[in-house]
């Protein structure tokens, strides 16, 4: 999800250019739909078809089995591998790498495990998300918009760049257990060589995007502000709008590991968001220091008076984590915006 905030009872809400360089080719961006030609509604198509793939999959274990068929469809397999994450939960991270030959290697990621704000949720977070598949009966939620349309937006961006043949090298990280404390990127920056650290450029996070009630926005308050500039500047050239929202204070996302993180820190995420289950043994705690930058995507204004309801009552009575989640709330429009928006900011990479 996009937004998690690091409160007790808040936390349910997760509220989770250079010539040289000419980047991934991005789809034309006339003024409407009808205009936009043959490939781009292929594209929405095939996003809206990622959405209906993890819905359709059920529980978190049958969304990963959802996604991993997904994968394959879209060409991806043999790119992919599978993650696991550590001893608290069956989840898994699915990692699809697409080698380029130079040093540098980019992140983009996004969660696709569902959650809802309930009693029994706090049950399971307090054991790092053990539970979760045992307690997935009672989740309300679709998970279509938190965060079906993130890896929605993510694998297309992965099918474009296979295709593309970049000059970097690309993981797309569709990570588990973000609900349950980030489990699943904190696991994955655990194990990263002290190399691969080194050749971290930059890592792109995409949680809750092409919402049909929200526009898409880009936190400022958490992201890199030449990678801000760079996202700001690709929504212009495309036409696209992209605003500007702020995480509230404790909120985190699958950017924070790769954000900054070190041993004492992921201790602390685990005391933050899963209280006493923060003291159990778990793989994260074996991280190496990383400070990388970041960019977030997210719809604006996530969390409402209905939110902070859900997260003071414990019931899914919330836009996230509740029945409101529903594939009906994605614009598949927003949705393929959203991923023009990046791929645009992808070929005018400010580092280079």
């Amino acid at each position: 999800m996009a937004r998690r905030v690091a409160a007790p009872l808040c936390f349910l809400l997760n509220l989770t250019a250079c010539a040289q360089h000419a980047g991934p080719a991005v789809p034309a961006a006339p003024a409407g739909a009808a205009e936009r030609g043959v490939e781009s509604a292929a594209a929405m198509d095939s996003l809206r078809t990622t959405v209906e793939a993890l819905v359709a999959g059920g529980g978190n274990l049958g969304r990963f089995r959802a996604l991993r068929a997904r994968v394959d469809e879209m060409g991806l397999g043999a790119q992919s591998r599978v993650e696991r994450i550590d001893w608290w939960t069956f989840q898994k991270n699915l990692l699809i790498e697409i080698p380029g030959p130079s040093d540098r290697i980019i992140y983009i990621t996004a969660h696709y495990d569902r959650t809802d704000a309930s009693p029994l949720k706090v049950v399971s977070l307090f054991l790092n998300g053990l539970p979760d598949e045992a307690l997935g009966w009672s989740y309300l939620s679709d998970g279509a918009i938190d965060n079906a349309t993130g890896v929605a937006v993510a694998l297309e961006l992965a099918r474009h760049l296979a295709s593309s043949k970049p000059r970097d090298t690309y993981r797309v990280l569709l990570t588990g257990a973000e609900e349950s404390g980030l489990r699943g990127s904190r696991a994955h920056v655990s194990r990263l060589s002290e190399d691969e650290r080194g050749r971290l450029a930059f890592a792109v996070n995409i949680d809750t995007v092409g919402l049909a009630s929200n526009a898409n926005c880009v936190t400022e308050n958490v992201s890199n502000s030449d990678l801000l500039a760079a996202a700001r500047a690709a929504s212009k050239s495309l036409g696209y709008p992209l605003e500007d929202d702020r995480l509230p204070f404790g909120a985190h996302g699958d950017f924070a590991p790769f954000r900054r993180t070190s041993f004492g820190r992921d201790v602390a995420y685990g005391l933050i968001f899963n209280m006493p289950g923060g003291l159990l043994p778990q793989r994260s705690w074996f991280t190496g220091p990383l400070s990388a930058p970041v960019i977030n995507f997210s719809a604006c204004g996530l969390v409402g008076p209905s939110d902070y309801l859900a997260s003071a009552t414990l019931l899914p009575v919330g836009q996230l984590h509740g029945p409101r989640d529903r594939t009906s709330g994605v614009d598949r429009e927003r949705l393929f915006e959203q991923y023009a928006i990046i791929l645009k900011l992808l070929g005018s990479d400010p580092f280079i």
